[in-house]
């Protein structure tokens, strides 16, 4: 390499390296500068003419578009690492950029031309990235990396503060309610994770189950024996796999879990003679339609009944509400899932250039062959650990179900009285079946982690490892939960969400169809937002949804409601480009998005239908079905 390249490389390092500091600088003084602005805003409200208030409330609403747009496009520069090589006229916006004085008066007094200013300056410097980069690299190509939750969530926070801030500046403070300032924006993840910790523990716990079931390749095994049985009954196998991923889906939310499938699957359905698109709909459906109808899903109802119970503490909500509805809802789901994707790969197996990836039947059958040797053996000790599996799960489901108030029986609650009273060593405080919840759930879940260890026992090292590398798998789900729940408790302690939630529950009043229509409606296009279950209880459902229904003058079901959330969250994750599982399983199977939504676009069509039929059908429902 000569020196003239060692030294245009090494100057595009260091300008890039100059370029995310100017970036931070002009996100800082942003932020900065809108912050001071506001909190003088709401610090001298007492002393402040309302036309004032509103100068600065149109200060602020320009600037924040402004500012969020930077925030976004920096995330995506600085994420690609690209490198750098400005030229002598983009330093004119890097000198406005960081010098203070020009800023604050650009951004202070000409607040559209901050915007603008602020805008430019991206788009220049994300120009000049992209040029530079393929200078140096003409395959390079600049990827889009899709925003984490958590980093979006954050985002959210600064908004509902703001927001606070500015409604409250202009309609005065509300009686018995506090406004957070900025230490509160920062404390609300951490007051999130205390105030959450039940349903962060036991997720945690749940992760480190899974990861031990999923080390002793007891599912692997066993669903692939099963595949290896059905050959030349090819068509089963759509049923009897949607089936099993369904019921998955539906207990305790698989969803990132099926992408180890791919591998299994795939060349099992390539061999029966159908297509690529047919073993993504019956993996990612498979679990995708058990998610969207959760049952127990605790990722989904169980956080959307924390969250309710959080926000209107008079509800004492559980589990169990709805439940009939919801195995209703999964019942329908299923069968149309299978149904449609029969028939989808019956055609195809008949006619393979039906296919909608029929270019691809090449790329699919080199790339998926058939090994059996790949199959895990199913052994005694991995027939055993899914059959504890199952019985945990099963458990579950019953320790929900509150049987003494269903079936007047008390024989559970005997049963416990028993075992305190002359067995208080084994058991004083978990509880009759029946009246568990997440404690209890997570003494189940650790329960059965042990017991399967303890069949395939390696050490105690080995055993601790595992449970710490399925909890850190699900740590990611407990920041979601902490910085939702955050938003939550400042929406609550400040009565913005009341505030909202009053408002919504007026639309609400004007017809019970009309208003579950509308509901369902604004939860889809949320989810295409925030695509995390439990990161829409707590910001959407919770705080606002919940207290608006149950405001309203007509008399909606808030188990309902869940629902209605579980449907459509689901379904927008069965589709949409921000749900990381729906993109990756399809990268994973080698079926490109275009050809995907081509052939599932009916089926999510019909589904979408249904679920509206099934919400109308719902309002009519009594309470012993759509519980509270």
């Amino acid at each position: 390499m000569s020196n003239n390249k060692l030294d245009h490389s090494k100057s595009s390092k260091n300008i890039c390296l100059m370029s995310k500091s100017i970036i931070t600088a002009n996100l800082l003084l942003s932020y900065g500068i809108l912050f001071l602005v506001l909190f003088l805003t709401i610090g001298f409200h007492k002393f402040a003419h309302a036309q004032l208030i509103g100068n600065y409330v149109d200060f602020a609403l320009i600037a924040l578009i402004s500012l969020l747009w930077t925030s976004y496009n920096t995330y995506r520069i600085v994420n690609n690492k690209v490198a750098a090589n400005f030229k002598n006229n983009s330093f004119t916006f890097v000198n406005i950029a960081i010098n203070p004085k020009i800023f604050f008066c650009i951004m202070m007094w000409m607040p559209f031309a901050g915007a603008i200013v602020n805008y430019v300056l991206l788009r220049q410097q994300r120009h000049l990235y992209v040029r530079a980069q393929l200078a140096l690299d003409p395959e390079w190509k600049f990827k889009k990396e899709p925003m984490q939750v958590q980093i979006l969530l954050m985002i959210v926070t600064l908004v509902v503060v703001l927001a606070i801030w500015l409604v409250y500046a202009i309609i005065g403070h509300v009686e018995g309610h506090t406004v957070p300032g900025i230490f509160d924006v920062l404390l609300s993840p951490i007051q999130g994770f205390i105030d959450g910790a039940e349903i962060i523990i036991y997720l945690l716990i749940m992760g480190a189950f899974l990861q031990v079931i999923n080390a002793s390749k007891a599912l692997e095994a066993g669903i692939g024996r099963l595949t290896k049985k059905l050959r030349g009954k090819e068509l089963i196998i759509i049923p009897v796999i949607m089936l099993l991923f369904s019921i998955g889906g539906t207990t305790f939310g698989m969803c990132e879990e099926t992408i180890a499938f791919y591998a299994i699957v795939m060349p099992i359905v390539l061999a029966a003679g159908f297509d690529g698109i047919t073993g993504v709909i019956i993996i990612l459906f498979g679990a995708g339609l058990g998610v969207c109808s959760s049952i127990i899903n605790p990722f989904m109802i169980m956080t959307s009944v924390d969250a309710v119970n959080a926000a209107i503490p008079t509800m004492h909500m559980s589990t169990y509400d709805g439940m009939f509805f919801r195995i209703f809802i999964y019942v329908i789901f299923l069968v149309t899932g299978i149904t449609f994707t029969t028939l989808y790969a019956r055609r195809v197996k008949n006619d393979p250039k039906k296919s909608l990836v029929y270019e691809f039947r090449h790329l699919h059958l080199n790339t998926f062959k058939f090994d059996e040797k790949a199959i895990p053996e199913f052994t005694l000790k991995r027939q055993i650990t899914l059959i504890v599996f199952a019985l945990c799960f099963v458990m579950l489901i019953m320790g929900a179900i509150p049987w003494t108030d269903l079936t007047h029986w008390d024989g559970f609650d005997r049963l416990d009285s028993w075992l305190t009273n002359n067995f208080p060593f084994i058991a004083t405080g978990v509880g009759a079946i029946g009246g568990w919840y997440l404690a209890s759930f997570s003494l189940l879940f650790l329960t059965g982690a042990v017991i399967v260890q303890a069949m395939n026992w390696q050490g105690g090292n080995h055993f601790y490892r595992e449970v710490v590398i399925g909890a850190k798998d699900f740590l990611s789900v407990a920041f979601v939960i902490a910085v939702a729940r955050g938003i939550s408790l400042i929406l609550t302690s400040s009565g913005f969400g009341d505030l909202i939630a009053d408002g919504v529950s007026h639309a609400l009043s004007i017809d019970k169809i009309l208003g579950t229509l509308l509901l369902f409606l604004a939860f889809i296009v949320i989810s295409v937002f925030i695509p995390s279950t439990s990161g829409f209880a707590y910001t959407i459902f919770g705080p606002i949804a919940a207290p608006a229904m149950a405001q309203a003058s007509v008399q909606y079901s808030i188990a309902g409601g869940i629902a209605s959330t579980s449907i459509a969250n689901g379904l927008v994750n069965l589709s949409s480009p921000t749900a990381g599982p729906f993109v990756i399983g399809c990268e994973m199977a080698k079926v490109p998005l275009k050809n995907f939504y081509k052939s599932a676009w009916k089926l999510l069509a019909i589904l979408l239908g249904i679920a509206i039929v099934l919400l109308v059908v719902g309002v009519y429902l009594p309470p012993s079905i759509m519980g509270q």
